[in-house]
């Protein structure tokens, strides 16, 4: 039941981020009229979070359960 919620909240979660990641897209695609020097230098910073970054660093992280997912799932299932 918690698994549902949570997977739930996190797609809700995911929605919103796409919803304000096409707002802000929306907003920043626009000329404006005159030179705003913040909203410059909001537009590229914005562009700079979209772009991937070649210097991320990728960390192969092994997690270890401290139980046995399978039979958790096997006796909530009984």
């Amino acid at each position: 039941m918690d698994m549902a919620l949570e997977k739930e909240e996190s797609e809700a979660e995911h929605e919103r981020a796409k919803m304000y990641i096409q707002y802000l897209s929306n907003v920043y695609s626009q000329k404006q009229e005159g030179k705003n020097p913040q909203f410059e230098r909001d537009r590229k910073e914005f562009e700079k979070m979209l772009n991937p970054q070649k210097e991320r660093k990728e960390t192969n992280k092994t997690y270890e359960w401290d139980f046995d997912p399978q039979e958790l799932i096997e006796q909530q299932n009984t």
